[in-house]
């Protein structure tokens, strides 16, 4: 976080001045509270599409190989 006196950016990234902050946020609106509505039908993806531009490259022919 950039220290609001001397406007410097630290060397380092300090991610408990930051994810504390958030992940309290989080617990507080439930963010990672679900439930299961039984009216719905499931949605599910086996594989996600492999990018923006919808192409295959070898790179994903090679994960998909050592997932499977």
């Amino acid at each position: 976080m950039i220290d609001d006196e001397t406007k410097e950016i630290p060397k380092a990234y300090d991610p408990s001045l930051v994810e504390d902050k958030w992940y309290e946020y989080w617990l507080n609106n439930k963010i990672f509270k679900s439930e299961v509505d039984d009216t719905k039908e499931p949605y599910t993806i086996v594989i996600p599409p492999p990018n923006i531009t919808g192409m295959l490259t070898m790179g994903h022919i090679l994960n998909n190989t050592l997932q499977d």
